[in-house]
């Protein structure tokens, strides 16, 4: 089986540990505030402002800063702006902010019932972006070839990789990802390659099976330690 988790501590969460240095972080037994003695890259980070709650880091440096505290070296990051206002501006937003960065990898986000294929990809192909993130239950669209249709197909040519987070929270709601698309829609394209995001302790009665049943999907387990969330 080719599956495997991606892990690494997202932003997110390190920011709901941001206390006194000084004081040992742990949850139970174990100790979170801890260091990898092997290079880390963090796949699951936002960079910038959210517009429906404050966040305690939003600035590339504030971020370094925690990165280099919990010991990541690299991390993939999206842009807020880009989920809830646009997507396109979102995604230039990101580019201007980590161009250059080393330490950075842009992933860009998409609403394919709404943007137009074409800008994206070339905007993909022009910054060598290699991974995409979809919200259909927040952007209000079935994660369906009938809606997906060119954009599946444009996924497996350019073998890009595309992020499904189980669920987005905004403005106190919150938007599941229904896992009978992901199935039907990847067993039917096994041709393209998707991660599944953000999976919580509480996902895993069906993100697991789902997981033993897709070999080209993969899981980010960065939140499986918080739940209650």
């Amino acid at each position: 089986m080719n599956n495997h988790f991606r892990t690494g501590p997202s932003v997110s969460m390190l920011n709901s540990l941001l206390i006194d240095e000084r004081a040992e972080i742990t949850m139970g037994d174990v100790k979170l505030d801890f260091k990898p003695s092997v290079p880390v890259t963090d796949a699951n980070i936002s960079l910038g402002r959210r517009h429906d709650m404050p966040v305690s880091i939003e600035s590339i440096t504030d971020t370094r800063n925690e990165m280099k505290r919990a010991g990541i070296n690299i991390a993939v990051a999206h842009s807020p702006h880009a989920i809830t206002y646009d997507s396109g501006e979102g995604n230039r937003m990101l580019m201007e902010t980590i161009r250059d960065s080393s330490d950075f990898v842009p992933q860009f986000v998409c609403n394919p019932s709404f943007d137009k294929l074409d800008e994206i990809a070339s905007h993909v192909e022009s910054e060598g972006v290699r991974s995409i993130r979809m919200l259909p239950s927040l952007h209000n669209y079935p994660f369906r070839s009938w809606i997906l249709g060119p954009w599946l197909d444009w996924l497996a040519e350019t073998k890009i990789t595309v992020w499904l987070p189980v669920e987005h929270q905004l403005l106190g709601n919150t938007y599941p990802i229904d896992p009978r698309d992901i199935y039907d829609t990847l067993s039917a394209r096994e041709d393209i390659t998707a991660v599944l995001s953000e999976v919580k302790y509480n996902d895993a009665s069906w993100a697991l099976p789902l997981l033993k049943n897709l070999p080209n999907l993969d899981m980010e387990i960065s939140r499986f330690v918080v739940t209650g969330e």
